[in-house]
């Protein structure tokens, strides 16, 4: 049975807040009552106050399962009339879960079958149709942490707007669906699982940080200038991002293993400055995106597996730039299927070079097992001349934009196959003024060596040059516009 909390003196309310007075009182009460029914359904109906104090509002346990439900769209405002200096979290989690969690073990190292059977007990905290804002300086609205690893705690945010951060740690399952998120930092952090969100909206400033083993962002739109973005942090592994779309956000990760982007759009149209930073992870792909105007930039590579990238646009200034750390090797990576559309002055090309080991110079000593270019298209798209711009790299070096394919990394196995190279129409490299080519080898350092098996078939490249040292051998058959 629901518990009705309104600032409105409606017949059907159980506890009646004057309009910007404290709730605390009257939530607390309602939480009590709630163990006569088993379950705290609290029905939220209009705007209600909740002043600061010493100790947390909202200490939940498991002794309950929690709905915090708007009738409408329910409001709660944390506010610090009293200028407290150390204000506390608006919702928290009580000891009772920690404690019983310490029975379990005590062993931080892995979870055994009775830490795992406990954590998928379920215990249920969801809020729907509810509007949070935090007022205070306490940065979180709510904060979940047990320190014993995998808990059974799971979040249900539901048609929540998102005016306050929040940060869970050790979840269960937790899902958003239809939030709305605007200058608020939503973290999901140490030893959480499964993470959904689905058709949400982050803007102005806000950030959707992930860590759980597993999750999957999907039909979610991010909003805003670079400082909007998704971060799936060092231990967000194995997550998918899908159908989304980014206006002039970022994706920044560190690490992320095995990340998935997938029928993603990224575009700069209300605002610009968006780019994807992908960094020390393994086992990338991005399928079937579009981007426009915005930099892909995977860097700090160094343990080993695969980059995998296929079927997407990177159209006016978009290019694909990977990054190998210094003395480290990729076994391999496979571009297959794209198009690259550059126009003047916004070229979208292929960038292979290197990152620095951390607090070294940049030696460009890293390498790549295999290297497969495949069924690509390159174009410029405005049939006008104009200039291509090369990618910056660390203690100032550059690689230039002398070709659609440019390299400065030492490459064991290289196949570019199938590709069309489309004439350049006049693009040429803003340093050199040299036309731009379809392939370029740039050995900015001694450490970049030839190409040690370099293999062209099957291409129709249209009177573009190839700029490689004259060391550098290759086998090319069977294409048009690229001999022997």
């Amino acid at each position: 049975m629901p518990i009705i909390i309104s600032d409105h003196m409606d017949p059907d309310v159980d506890f009646y807040v004057p309009p910007g007075s404290d709730a605390t009182q009257a939530l607390q009460e309602a939480l009590q009552l709630s163990l006569v029914y088993g379950v705290a359904h609290i029905i939220i109906r209009g705007r209600l106050y909740v002043y600061a104090s010493s100790q947390v509002t909202l200490l939940l346990d498991q002794s309950l399962h929690y709905i915090f439900e708007g009738d409408g769209l329910g409001e709660i405002i944390y506010v610090n009339p009293n200028n407290l200096s150390n204000v506390p979290p608006l919702v928290a989690i009580g000891s009772i879960s920690t404690v019983e969690m310490q029975y379990i073990t005590n062993n931080n190292g892995v979870a055994n079958k009775q830490e795992a059977a406990y954590s998928t007990w379920g215990w249920i905290i969801a809020f729907k149709n509810m509007r949070l804002i935090n007022l205070t300086p306490q940065r979180w609205l709510i904060i979940t942490g047990m320190p014993y690893h995998m808990h059974s705690i799971m979040f249900y945010f539901d048609s929540v707007q998102f005016f306050a951060n929040i940060w869970l740690n050790q979840t269960g399952t937790v899902l958003l669906y239809n939030c709305y998120a605007n200058n608020a930092e939503l973290l999901f952090d140490t030893q959480s699982r499964e993470l959904m969100a689905i058709g949400c909206r982050f803007e102005n400033g806000s950030n959707l940080a992930i860590s759980p083993r597993g999750w999957t962002v999907v039909g979610c739109v991010f909003v805003g200038t670079n400082i909007t973005y998704l971060n799936p942090g060092i231990d967000g592994n194995n997550g998918s991002v899908v159908g989304c779309v980014f206006d002039g956000a970022t994706i920044v990760t560190q690490g992320a293993d095995n990340l998935k982007i997938v029928a993603t759009q990224f575009q700069n149209v209300t605002f610009n400055g968006g780019s994807v930073q992908l960094t020390q992870g393994i086992n990338y792909g991005i399928v079937g995106c579009s981007f426009v105007n915005y930099n892909v930039v995977i860097s700090d590579l160094y343990r080993g597996h695969t980059i995998f990238i296929a079927f997407n646009n990177f159209d006016d200034g978009s290019n694909l730039v990977i990054l190998i750390r210094d003395n480290y090797v990729v076994d391999s990576i496979t571009i297959l299927g794209n198009l690259f559309s550059s126009i003047p002055t916004h070229n979208s090309f292929i960038f292979i070079a290197g990152s620095p080991s951390p607090g070294q110079s940049l030696q460009l000593s890293g390498t790549v097992n295999m290297l497969y270019v495949a069924f690509n298209t390159f174009i410029n798209s405005s049939h006008n001349s104009g200039a291509a711009y090369g990618y910056e790299l660390a203690n100032n070096y550059r690689i230039h934009a002398f070709a659609y394919i440019n390299v400065a990394i030492s490459i064991i196995y290289a196949y570019i196959a199938f590709n069309y190279f489309q004439q350049n129409y006049g693009l040429y490299n803003n340093s050199t003024g040299k036309p731009i080519g379809f392939f370029s080898l740039q050995q900015l350092t001694t450490n970049v060596k030839t190409v040690q098996n370099l293999f062209f078939y099957f291409n129709v490249n249209e009177n573009n040059p190839m700029y490689i040292p004259s060391s550098q051998a290759y086998t090319a058959q069977f294409n048009i516009g690229i001999k022997q």
